[in-house]
């Protein structure tokens, strides 16, 4: 009985092996995924190689290396999604900056550097597309400037390439988004951003990071207090307006002359309220007369994110709706804003759980390919709920992409510096 039991044992042993030898490995087991570090290398690398500096024909499927004498044509753009105007690539690239920074390693940055000085090149070929009222030909937001997703986050990781390139053509398009976000962008009569479209004075959580994120790099690179001063009143005035002190948590907009709220927490209009806080407060002078109500708002907020975080690590897309489904984007997000708050010692060290668990769902999402599951595509603003409930999952969007590659980054640093 006992040989017959062993000679069991021995085939049951057999067979779990077989089993496991035929099921793929996840990605927690593969080397890219040992350290923070390995992680977000794995996905910014998966993002340099397929990365090209080329234009394209998308009818005939020529490429060209630059649109000097190509004979102008609308069926010719930009080959790489990354390297066009838009607030998505603005916040990968300051996320790629952040690593450079973090790691110490050019690589990133000179990624970055080598993106922009591309589509400047490429600006007069795309202007006479613009001109002839071709429909959003590549870099066509560099000439709309109507809006703050049009301008706010390249314009920010443009001042910090231009600190080291010192390109002039860098420095007249920043000089022209301050202007435009100082003295053309709607506002409220009490200076608060708004938008005029879809929906006229209605206040989006989204601008508080596309406003903010330029306006501090703005003032550090000129030393001026009045870019510092109107991002201090922009996140007074979007708590004001969106913040529920019940729930702690933001609304995704305000319609003023309605006066409604949109009816649900979405998690990614959170993220950027927090990121917007997060990036204020690490440059904001440490006598500045609204930083001690700054860095209380931050702290409300953060202490409501943590009470709606799941068992994964991760948050829904409706923030207090656990029928909705666990995002990475707004994942990433909180996890990035959390660690940086714990690291800069704005909280107590004891919130690094929180970030802790974030970073360890977000690495759940991660396949071997480099790609990241379960990102909210693009979100607008509706007065309905089932809207937010059922926005399509991406892969691989932009949106969670670089928020993931801020996340690792400060957890890394986080791991370094808090034993």
């Amino acid at each position: 009985m006992e040989t017959l039991n062993k000679k069991n044992n021995l085939r049951l042993a057999i067979l779990i092996l077989c089993i496991c030898m035929t099921l793929p490995l996840s990605g927690q087991n593969k080397k890219a995924f040992k350290t923070e570090e390995s992680t977000i290398r794995f996905l910014a690398d998966k993002v340099l190689e397929t990365t090209s500096l080329q234009l394209i024909n998308h009818k005939t499927g020529k490429t060209y290396t630059t649109g000097k004498n190509v004979e102008i044509s609308e069926d010719i753009k930009l080959k790489s999604k990354y390297v066009d105007w838009h607030y998505e690539n603005g916040v990968l690239n300051l996320s790629l900056l952040r690593m450079s920074e973090i790691l110490n390693d050019p690589k990133y940055s000179n990624y970055v550097s080598n993106n922009y000085k591309y589509a400047f090149d490429q600006l007069e070929y795309f202007k006479n597309l613009y001109d002839k009222k071709v429909k959003k030909p590549s870099l066509f937001r560099y000439f709309k400037m109507s809006m703050l997703d049009d301008c706010g986050t390249m314009g920010a990781a443009l001042i910090e390439t231009y600190k080291t390139e010192k390109d002039p053509r860098y420095k007249k398009y920043i000089d022209k988004v301050a202007a435009y976000i100082s003295n053309k962008q709607s506002r409220h009569s009490d200076g608060t951003f708004v938008r005029d479209h879809p929906v006229e004075m209605t206040l989006w959580g989204d601008d508080l990071y596309m406003s903010c994120i330029f306006l501090v790099k703005m003032g550090q690179l000129t030393g001026e207090q009045k870019y510092f001063d109107d991002a201090a009143k922009q996140v007074i005035n979007f708590t004001k307006y969106l913040y529920n002190s019940n729930d702690q948590l933001y609304n995704h907009a305000y319609i003023l002359p309605t006066k409604e709220h949109t009816p649900a927490y979405w998690g990614r209009a959170n993220g950027w309220i927090m990121m917007a806080q997060v990036e204020l407060l690490n440059v904001l002078p440490k006598n500045h007369p609204k930083r001690v109500e700054l860095l209380e708002i931050l702290k409300q907020h953060i202490r409501g994110i943590v009470k709606y975080q799941g068992g994964t690590g991760r948050w829904h897309q409706v923030l207090n709706k656990v029928d909705s489904y666990e995002e990475s984007s707004c994942t990433a997000m909180f996890t990035y804003c959390i660690a940086r708050a714990v690291n800069e010692g704005w909280i107590p060290d004891y919130y690094s759980i929180a970030a802790l668990q974030g970073w360890e769902g977000l690495k759940n999402n991660i396949t071997e390919d480099a790609q990241i599951k379960d990102i909210c595509v693009g979100t607008h603003v509706e007065i309905n709920a089932p809207f937010y409930y059922n926005r399509p999952k991406s892969v691989n969007d932009t949106h969670g992409l670089a928020s993931t590659l801020l996340a690792g980054a400060e957890i890394h640093r986080m791991k370094k510096t808090h034993k």
